[in-house]
């Protein structure tokens, strides 16, 4: 059963870009270029595990308002034998949130994320700038051990930061009209849906992120969706 570890991101400025699929036109559209500010912080070098969760919600009580769909993949509240260190999923971004703050930590936002990810050396992916999905788990048949693909660690070491599951970020979206809200994904997962779909799918370059509207109780939580958390260093 694999513990947690952090690792130490210094403080740094890079450029900010970020790239999205417009399914309507089936085109990308880009965000930025900005100047970006992070760290220093302290980012955990595993997404949470099933494990990791579990000893929460033992040590916290933690029991979100709304359960449906929550950790619907386990059984009488115990996760299945032998997935101690795959991923969690079936949280939501309020779960996720919960589970950082009670361990003094939160949810990284998407320019930290990103920088966490491509490094100073922005990488189009974790391990460089070439496409090899050796190096993740892409294509599969389900979510893989947090500490799996150790060849596809980002620059700071971080693991699966492409494929495996996607990762919840801070960011909430509040729409013009006040109706609909939005949070954003980074990295992809190991599900890859056909690509006309409307949602994207499958191993994600860094500057991609996937916004996903909310609806409402199981409807946010999704089984290829996990977390890693950060917090700010001294």
């Amino acid at each position: 059963m694999l513990k947690q570890e952090t690792v130490y991101i210094p403080e740094a400025e890079y450029i900010y870009r970020v790239s999205h699929r417009i399914m309507e036109g089936d085109c990308q559209m880009d965000h930025g270029p900005r100047l970006a500010k992070v760290g220093p912080l302290e980012a955990d070098l595993y997404c949470v595990t099933n494990a990791m969760y579990d000893q929460f919600l033992k040590e916290s009580g933690y029991a979100p308002v709304d359960s449906a769909g929550f950790l619907r993949h386990w059984e009488s509240g115990r996760y299945p034998d032998g997935a101690e260190d795959l991923p969690v999923v079936y949280v939501s971004q309020e779960d996720a949130k919960a589970y950082a703050e009670f361990y003094g930590k939160r949810l990284p936002t998407e320019e930290e994320w990103q920088y966490m990810a491509a490094g100073p050396e922005k990488y189009k992916w974790p391990w460089g700038n070439a496409k090899n999905y050796k190096f993740c788990n892409v294509f599969g048949e389900n979510t893989q051990p947090v500490d799996s693909h150790p060849e596809g660690r980002s620059p700071f070491g971080l693991y699966n930061m492409c494929g495996n599951v996607w990762e919840y970020t801070s960011e909430r979206l509040d729409e013009v009209d006040h109706s609909h809200q939005f949070i954003v994904l980074r990295g992809g997962s190991y599900y890859t849906a056909h690509y006309y779909w409307h949602s994207e799918s499958g191993a994600m370059r860094n500057n991609s992120h996937l916004k996903v509207h909310l609806m409402g109780g199981a409807m946010d939580r999704y089984g290829t969706v996990g977390f890693r958390c950060v917090k700010e260093s001294g």
